[in-house]
């Protein structure tokens, strides 16, 4: 059993299951769900593989101790943004609701770096995959263009990796969760229109012509 764990040369403190789970975590941000084993997070821990297996009986189970309350958060999140009046109130309390479970479930946002593993346990969980689907509904909207798609996908994208990089882990969550905000709001809304392109002036009216011309010949 996990029994005064040291990681780092340091004491561990916090359950058994959370010890391994931050672990696993750090592990996971290191070299995706595939390339992390039970003997690399018993390594990490210090400990022998049996005392995280005592835990967790495979890697499959800590990836669902971490998915399964972002799961809840996001299923809450969809039932409040449906319930919403219009379209737009729809897409923003989804926004919102996103932002708020990626910084409040930090530790789960490094699985969505693109893991093929973690893609598989949630189409193997049909009612994940199902909510995955009507977040994105309310995130698209009914017809997006090929640049409202590439937009979320960029916020997204951008959100979980922020949540997780190590370099912003000294930024308060409250801190972090309005810079994030502003970030994917400015990432998916309308593009400002560039200005119209002045037409090229004649080559009369060019710098230096304009003057030689307004000349008198003499």
């Amino acid at each position: 059993m996990l029994t005064e764990p040291t990681h780092g040369g340091k004491r561990v403190t916090g359950t058994a299951r959370e010890r391994v789970i931050d672990a696993a975590v750090e592990l996971f941000a290191e070299h995706g769900v595939q390339g992390t084993s039970l003997r690399m997070i018993a390594d990490r821990l210090g400990v022998a593989k049996g005392a995280v297996y005592y835990q967790f009986r495979s890697k499959d189970d800590i990836v669902l101790a971490l998915l399964t309350p972002l799961f809840d958060d996001i299923s809450n999140i969809i039932e409040n943004a449906e319930a919403q009046p219009s379209p737009q109130r729809r897409r923003q309390a989804a926004i919102h609701g996103l932002v708020d479970a990626a910084v409040d479930q930090r530790r789960a946002s490094c699985l969505f770096r693109g893991d093929p593993a973690v893609g598989e346990l949630v189409t193997r969980h049909g009612e994940w995959e199902a909510l995955v689907d009507r977040m994105r509904s309310l995130l698209w909207g009914a017809r997006p263009t090929h640049s409202e798609r590439v937009a979320m996908s960029v916020a997204c994208t951008g959100l979980y990796f922020c949540t997780t990089d190590p370099g912003l882990r000294d930024i308060p969550d409250q801190d972090l969760r309005e810079i994030l905000l502003r970030g994917f709001l400015a990432c998916v809304s309308e593009p400002v229109p560039e200005p119209a392109a002045s037409p090229p002036r004649p080559a009369a009216t060019q710098p230096g012509a304009a003057l030689r011309d307004s000349v008198p010949c003499r």
